[in-house]
C-alpha cells in the first residue's frame, strides 16, 4: 500500500511539477557520462573519443528520459495538458479570431444556459414536496367539463374505495382578513382537510400540522399561518404558537407556522394561488351526494403503485358511483388522475420545449460560424501542419491537438456564456408571466453549470471535427512548396453549405417570431366583450347586501366616479375559485339535465355599464330583483344561441344553481331570463370556455370584487376608496386595487413573453448569420486576391469583379432561404396551439421574412465585397 501511494505521489508531482524532477534526472545522466568519459581518458583516449565512447556505453539517454516520464507521470494526461496549453497560446496569438469565436459561442451557449435554467426549474426539477414523484391531482368530470373540483361526498368516497392512494386531501381557497389586532389586511385563506398539509410539508417551522383531532365536533378552532405572515405580522415571535387571536366575536388558536420556502404549486386553472397565508381545518360532511363541488383534490400513491394503475382504479370507482348515485350517472361523472407536476406544467411545457429547440438552432448557427472561422484559419496554418507531418507527426496526433484547441475554445465560450446567461436570466425573471412565476425558483444551479460545461465541450468537438480532419489531410510536396494561403485553397463547398445552414435556421426562427408577433398584435385588438379602460377594481371583507349597497352609494360620491357595481368573478382574474354549474331549460329530459355547464356570476345593477359590456336585448337588473320577488337571470349570447337557437330567449325559464337562503347554501332554482349580454372573456382572450349566467347578488351572496368606472385618473381613487370603506368598517382591508386594463395585459403576458424570447433568439441568429456571410465573403476575397489582381491586369473592371464576388457569395444565401422555407412549412404547425388570428403557413409572414432575410443577406455579402474596388493590381499580383 505504501509503495502504491509513493508511486501515486510521484506521478502526481511529475504531472504538476515536472521541471525539478526532470532536471535532477538530467543531472544524473550527465554525471554518469562525465565519469565514464574520465575513465576512458585515464585509459589514454582523447577527450572527444572518450565522450563518444561514454555515450555508446551508457546507451540511449533520450529513451531513458521517456521511460522515466512514463514511470513518473501519467503520460496521456501530460500530453493533454500540453495540448491545452498550446491551444491557449494559439488563442492568445490570434486575438481577433478568438474574440469573434468566443463571442459567437457566448451568445449561442448563453442562450442555451438561460433557457435550460427555466426548463430545469419548471420541467425537470421535482416539486419541493416530500415524495413529489408520487403526488397526483384528481379531477372530477361532469358532463362536458373534465377538470372540475370535487364535492365532499366525492372526496369521502375516494378515500373509502381507493387502495392505491395512501392519503387523499383537499383544499378550497378564499379571501380572509388577518385575525388579531393591527392594521386590516386581506390574505388568502385555505380551508384544508386534516391531512392536506402533511402531504406537502414534512415539518413545520414552528408548532405542528393539523391532526384528525382538529376536525372533531368539539375541537377548538385551530389555525396554521405562513412563514411570511408570521414575520411581517408577528415579528417572528415563537410565542405566537398556542396564542388565541380574535376573529370577529370568536377566537382561534395558532398551532403552527409553515417553513419559509413552503408555497403551493397547483395548476393555474385550479384557483389555488401560490401564496396562502392562513390555513384552517375543514370538516368533511360525506352524507350528501348532491353537495357543492369546490375541493381541489390531491393524493399520494402507495409505494409501487403507478399513475396508470391509479387511473384504472379511479375509472372503476367512478363507474361504481354512477351505478349507485343517479345524479352522477346523469352528469356522466368521471375521475381523472394526473401527476401533479405534469398537470402544473401542461400549459407551458410545449412553449418551453419549442423555446429550447430555438436555442439549439442558435447554438448550431454559432457553431457553424466558428467552423467557418476555423476552416479559414486552417488555410493559414496549413504550412505549420505540413511541417509537423513531414517531421513524423501522426495524423491522429494532429487531429487530437486541433480538437483539444477547439475544446479549449468551446470552454472559453462557455465561461463567457455563464455571464451572458446570468444577464439573460435576470431579464427572464423581470419579464416572465404568472404562469411561470408560480412554477419554481429560476436560478443558476450546479445542474445548470454542468449543462453549460457539457454543451461547451460538445460544441468544441462538433465544430472542431471538420477543421481537424481537413487540416490533417495534407499533400507534403505541394504543401512544402506552396505558400500558406495556396495550401489551404479548394474548400469552398463546406463553407457555402455552412452559410446555407445558418440562413435556413435563421429563417425558421424569424418565421416563428413573425407568427408569434402577429398573434400578439391580434390579441391587442381582440374584443374581450368589455371596455377595460378607466375601470378600477378592488376587494374588501365579505359583507351582506346592505354593506355592499351602502358602499356602492358612497363610491358614487367620489369626484370623477361615473358608475360602480360588483361582480363575484372579475374577467381574466382567478382570485376566487371559479363558480360554474349545470343548467337546463324547461322540457329537458332528466338524463340531460347535468350535461351542460355555464359560468355563474353574481352581480348588482350597473355592472355591465361599468365594465362596458354590451346588453344585446332585454334589461339590466334592478334593486327589486331579489329573493323575495320573481327570480331572474341574464344570460350571454352564446348560451342563448345554444339553448334557444332562432328564438327570443326573453321570458324563458332556466334551471340553475343559486343560494337565495344565504352564502353557499346552493339549491336548484328556476329563473326567468330578462336580458341577454354579449359574451365576456372571463378565462382567456382567445377561447370561449363556457357560456355565462348572471344572477342578482341577493340570489347568490358571496365574496365579490368592486368595479369603478371613472373619468379621473385611477391612481387618484385609491385614497378616497380606502376612506369610504373605513367609514363603514374600520377593520375592513382594501386589497387588489388594480385596473381592469392590467388584468387584460396579464392575460397577454405569456404571448408577449414568448414572442419577445423568440424574437431575441431570431435577432441573435440573424446577427450570427450576417457575421458568417460577411466573414466568408471577406475570406473568399482574401484567398482570391492574386486571381483578382490578374483579372484586373487583363482588363476586368472593379464593378464586374464586384458583381462576380457578390453573386457567388449570394448563392448560398438563396439556397439557405429555400431550405429554410421548406423547414418552416414543416415546423410551424408545432406552433398551432400558440397562435391566434394567424395560420402557421401564413403567406404574408413567409413572404415578408423571405424578403427581409434576402435583403439582409445581400447587404452582408455586398459590404465586404466592396473591398475588391480598393485592390491595387500591383499589390494583388504580389499577394501570397
Amino acid at each position: 500500500m505504501i509503495s502504491r501511494f509513493r508511486v501515486f505521489a510521484a506521478k502526481l508531482q511529475g504531472l504538476f511539477a515536472p521541471g525539478h524532477d526532470a532536471r535532477e534526472f538530467d543531472d544524473e545522466i550527465r554525471a554518469h557520462l562525465r565519469l565514464l568519459a574520465e575513465r576512458f581518458i585515464a585509459q589514454g583516449m582523447r577527450q572527444e573519443d572518450a565522450a563518444a565512447a561514454a555515450r555508446r556505453q551508457f546507451g540511449n539517454a533520450t529513451l531513458l528520459q521517456e521511460n522515466r516520464r512514463e514511470l513518473r507521470t501519467w503520460l496521456p494526461l501530460e500530453t493533454l495538458w500540453r495540448d491545452v496549453c498550446y491551444g491557449a497560446r494559439q488563442l492568445r496569438r490570434n486575438p481577433l479570431f478568438s474574440t469573434i469565436a468566443v463571442l459567437s459561442l457566448a451568445l449561442g451557449i448563453g442562450a442555451n444556459t438561460a433557457i435550460f435554467t427555466v426548463v430545469h426549474a419548471v420541467l425537470l426539477q421535482p416539486l419541493p414536496y416530500p415524495h413529489a414523484d408520487r403526488l397526483a391531482i384528481i379531477w372530477s368530470g361532469l358532463g362536458n367539463e373534465h377538470r372540475a373540483p370535487a364535492s365532499e361526498y366525492e372526496l369521502d368516497q375516494l378515500r373509502q374505495r381507493s387502495r392505491l392512494f395512501d392519503q387523499i386531501g383537499g383544499i378550497w381557497v378564499t379571501n380572509s382578513g388577518v385575525p388579531g389586532e393591527g392594521e386590516p389586511e386581506q390574505v388568502k385563506l385555505g380551508q384544508v382537510t386534516d391531512n392536506f398539509l402533511s402531504l406537502l410539508c414534512s415539518k413545520p417551522a414552528q408548532g405542528r400540522l393539523f391532526t384528525p383531532e382538529d376536525i372533531q365536533a368539539n375541537a377548538p378552532a385551530a389555525l396554521i399561518i405562513s412563514y411570511g405572515l408570521w414575520q411581517r405580522r408577528f415579528g417572528g415571535d415563537p410565542g405566537v404558537i398556542r396564542r388565541q387571536l380574535r376573529v370577529g366575536n370568536s377566537s382561534i388558536t395558532v398551532v403552527g407556522v409553515l417553513p419559509q420556502d413552503f408555497h403551493l404549486i397547483f395548476p393555474d386553472d385550479s384557483s389555488v394561488p401560490t401564496n396562502v397565508d392562513l390555513f384552517e381545518p375543514l370538516r368533511v360532511d360525506s352524507s350528501q351526494p348532491g353537495g357543492p363541488s369546490y375541493l381541489r383534490t390531491i393524493g399520494r400513491l402507495r409505494l409501487g403503485a403507478s399513475f396508470a394503475q391509479a387511473q384504472s382504479e379511479s375509472d372503476e370507482i367512478a363507474s361504481q358511483l354512477r351505478r349507485t348515485v343517479p345524479t352522477f350517472n346523469d352528469a356522466k361523472f368521471s375521475l381523472r388522475v394526473a401527476p401533479l407536476q405534469d398537470d402544473d406544467v401542461r400549459n407551458v411545457r410545449r412553449t418551453l420545449v419549442l423555446l429550447f429547440g430555438g436555442v439549439v438552432f442558435v447554438l448550431l448557427i454559432a457553431c457553424a460560424n466558428v467552423v467557418n472561422l476555423l476552416l479559414a484559419r486552417s488555410g493559414y496554418r496549413m504550412r505549420e501542419t505540413t511541417i509537423r507531418v513531414a517531421v513524423g507527426a501522426a495524423r491522429s496526433r494532429i487531429i487530437r491537438q486541433l480538437l483539444t484547441e477547439c475544446i479549449v475554445l468551446g470552454i472559453s465560450g462557455g465561461v463567457a456564456a455563464v455571464g451572458a446567461g446570468w444577464l439573460a436570466i435576470k431579464g427572464l425573471l423581470a419579464l416572465r408571466p404568472e404562469s411561470l412565476l408560480r412554477l419554481g425558483a429560476i436560478q443558476l444551479s450546479p445542474a445548470v453549470f454542468a449543462y453549460t460545461l457539457s454543451v461547451s465541450i460538445l460544441a468544441g468537438i462538433v465544430f472542431g471535427l471538420a477543421p481537424a480532419f481537413t487540416a490533417s489531410r495534407v499533400d507534403l510536396v505541394r504543401g512544402l512548396k506552396s505558400g500558406p494561403r495556396v495550401a489551404g485553397r479548394g474548400r469552398k463547398l463546406p463553407r457555402a453549405a455552412l452559410i446555407s445552414a445558418e440562413v435556413a435556421l435563421s429563417f425558421v426562427l424569424l418565421v416563428g417570431t413573425g407568427l408569434l408577433v402577429r398573434t400578439f398584435l391580434a390579441l391587442l385588438h381582440v374584443n374581450p366583450g368589455f371596455q377595460p379602460g378607466n375601470v378600477l377594481t378592488f376587494t374588501t371583507s365579505p359583507g351582506n347586501y346592505n354593506f355592499v349597497h351602502e358602499l356602492l352609494q358612497k363610491l358614487l360620491t367620489i369626484p370623477g366616479v361615473q358608475s360602480a357595481s360588483i361582480v363575484s368573478h372579475l374577467p381574466l382574474d382567478d382570485s376566487y375559485p371559479n363558480w360554474y354549474d349545470a343548467y337546463y331549460p324547461e322540457g329537458t329530459a332528466p338524463s340531460q339535465q347535468s350535461t351542460t355547464l355555464a359560468d355563474s356570476r353574481s352581480i348588482l345593477p350597473g355592472y355591465f355599464q361599468t365594465i362596458g359590456a354590451t346588453l344585446v336585448e332585454g334589461r339590466d337588473f334592478t334593486e327589486a330583483d331579489d329573493a323575495a320577488h320573481q327570480h331572474v337571470a341574464i344570460i350571454d349570447d352564446a348560451l342563448a344561441k345554444e339553448t334557444w337557437p332562432g328564438q327570443d330567449p326573453l321570458g324563458h325559464k332556466l334551471n340553475i344553481s343559486d343560494s337565495p337562503k344565504g352564502p353557499y347554501q346552493f339549491e336548484r332554482d328556476w329563473v326567468v331570463v330578462v336580458g341577454v349580454v354579449e359574451h365576456v372573456q372571463y378565462h382567456s382572450l382567445t377561447t370561449m370556455v363556457r357560456p355565462q349566467v348572471y344572477v342578482p347578488f341577493q340570489l347568490a351572496p358571496r365574496p365579490v370584487s368592486f368595479v369603478v368606472r371613472a373619468s379621473a385618473p385611477l391612481a387618484n381613487l385609491a385614497a378616497p376608496i380606502r376612506a369610504q370603506v373605513a367609514k363603514l368598517n374600520a377593520n375592513a382591508p382594501v386589497a387588489r386595487l388594480i385596473a381592469l386594463n392590467e388584468l387584460v395585459n396579464q392575460a397577454r403576458a405569456q404571448n408577449r413573453f414568448v414572442a419577445f424570447l423568440v424574437g431575441a433568439l431570431a435577432g441573435i441568429a440573424l446577427l450570427l448569420a450576417c457575421i458568417g456571410i460577411a466573414g466568408v465573403t471577406w475570406y473568399s476575397i482574401a484567398q482570391r486576391t492574386n486571381e483578382i489582381g490578374i483579372r484586373i491586369a487583363l482588363g476586368a473592371g472593379s464593378n464586374e469583379i464586384l458583381r462576380m464576388i457578390f453573386g457567388q457569395n449570394l448563392v448560398p444565401v438563396i439556397a439557405g432561404l429555400l431550405v429554410g422555407l421548406a423547414l418552416s412549412f414543416a415546423l410551424t404547425p408545432l406552433l398551432q396551439t400558440m397562435l391566434f388570428g394567424v395560420r402557421p403557413g401564413d403567406p404574408l409572414t413567409f413572404g415578408a421574412i423571405s424578403t427581409f432575410l434576402l435583403l439582409v443577406g445581400a447587404l452582408a455579402c455586398y459590404l465586404p465585397a466592396r473591398r475588391v474596388t480598393e485592390i491595387e493590381p500591383n499589390t494583388a499580383l504580389r499577394y501570397e
